[in-house]
């Protein structure tokens, strides 16, 4: 269901009236192109553009573009240099390639050094690993093994009569404490 113009109240009496006046407008224009009036219904399109209220960006839009438009700069200029250093490290990952095979292999120290660095760092964090797993492992054989222990029916009938007897003591030195209050206050001496 379309609104009336005139009973479209968008905040002011002159956004109703420019409202109107567009409505107006635009009957005109769709009238003039039914009839076949070319001139005219250009004019009349043009005068229902000219009829609309200006449109303004407000400061928090604005805002927000600026925002994310410097956010999209940002992330382009740090792909670029991601892409030049990645692009540096193959450059010289190839002319020490280039170098050699040119020299003939004669020269093998920095691949066997650098083979070494590698392998000796890789195998001290692989037995790092490997440790932390078997610590890893016997901390749940543990587990298991006294959980085990506690669900056994002769362990929970163990734990069962110490806390009995632990009640029992209680009681009992609780009868004391009380048994001896009453000796030392035996109350008034007249009945």
């Amino acid at each position: 269901m379309k609104p009336d113009a005139g009973t479209l109240r968008i905040g002011s009496k002159t956004e109703t009236r420019t409202m109107s006046r567009w409505h107006t407008q635009t009957e005109r224009w769709l009238s003039h192109e039914l009839h076949g009036q070319d001139a005219a219904a250009d004019e009349a399109f043009s005068q229902v553009f000219a009829a609309l209220p200006a449109v303004e960006a407000s400061g928090d839009f604005v805002r927000g573009a600026v925002h994310a438009a410097w956010l999209a700069r940002a992330r382009r200029r740090r792909m670029v240099a991601c892409a030049a250093v990645a692009a540096s490290l193959v450059a010289a990952g190839a002319a020490g390639v280039i170098v050699y095979g040119l020299s003939g292999g004669a020269s093998g120290w920095p691949l066997t050094t650098l083979a070494g660095v590698v392998t000796s760092s890789t195998l001290s964090l692989l037995m790092a690993a490997v440790a932390s797993l078997e610590w890893w492992a016997a901390t749940a054989r543990a587990s298991s093994m006294v959980a085990g222990v506690l669900a056994m029916p002769q362990s929970a009938a163990a734990l069962l009569a110490v806390e009995v007897l632990g009640v029992a003591a209680l009681y009992v030195l609780l009868r004391l404490l009380r048994a001896e209050t009453e000796f030392r206050n035996p109350g008034p001496l007249c009945l």
